[in-house]
């Protein structure tokens, strides 16, 4: 069972790839390595690119669901020595909306739980034998299922909020015609403006600006089982 649940993780993976651009696609056949967190088994996987065999894993700690990890594809886009809450190392992620990194710990207790401000905590032993695996722009997918809200990130998204679900939405407003703001995984006054547009023209009420499952499920976020 496991092995086949595996496969489906590997085949989102790949799905999730194919929407990256050319570029990004080219440093993902560069690379050594991906890495593939889990947020449903709260394990880091370490793969090889080419023949995908996992050759580590490691236990983890997640963001709490009102800070959350950032679900979606990044890279490795910084390495540092960081002491004291950090554990020793860090591998910073080039998500836009905040700064988030895979680190150590002072509280190796908390692994295996929703515990961070929104980073990847590891024991301190194990990102130590991670940080000198793994090159600057190594791909890392946090993964959750087909999309975030197959997470336990799901929730009402409201005026400065910062999140993979933001981020989504502001991508699917911009093909609809309705944003033409940055995508920053941030609901600020340009994605509040194109809500408001979007919801004046379907019929919600366009004063309210707290984006609900039903307005998700109105512009193709569904959550099937």
């Amino acid at each position: 069972m496991r092995k086949y649940l595996y496969k489906i993780i590997l085949f989102f993976v790949a799905i999730m790839l194919i929407f990256t651009s050319s570029i990004y696609a080219e440093e993902i056949k560069q690379s050594k390595y991906k890495i593939l967190i889990d947020t449903n088994e709260f394990s880091l996987y370490v793969i090889e690119s080419n023949t995908f065999k996992v050759v580590k894993r490691y236990p983890v700690a997640l963001g709490k669901k009102e800070t959350p990890s950032p679900i979606g594809c990044w890279k490795i886009s910084s390495k540092a020595l960081k002491n004291h809450v950090f554990g020793g190392y860090w591998l910073g992620l080039n998500v836009p909306w905040d700064t988030f990194g895979i680190h150590g710990t002072n509280r190796p207790d908390s692994i295996g739980s929703l515990s961070s401000n929104g980073c990847i905590r590891m024991y301190n032993q194990n990102i130590e034998e991670l940080f000198y695996m793994i090159d600057y722009d190594t791909p890392v997918i946090v993964y959750s299922g087909p999309s975030w809200i197959f997470s336990s990130y799901v929730r009402n998204i409201n005026p400065n909020d910062k999140g993979a679900d933001v981020y989504e939405v502001q991508k699917i407003l911009n093909a609809m015609g309705y944003y033409n703001g940055p995508f920053n995984g941030i609901y600020d006054y340009p994605l509040i403006k194109a809500v408001q547009r979007y919801k004046m023209d379907y019929g919600f009420d366009y004063e309210n600006y707290t984006l609900d499952m039903k307005f998700l499920n109105s512009i193709g976020i569904y959550k099937f089982e």
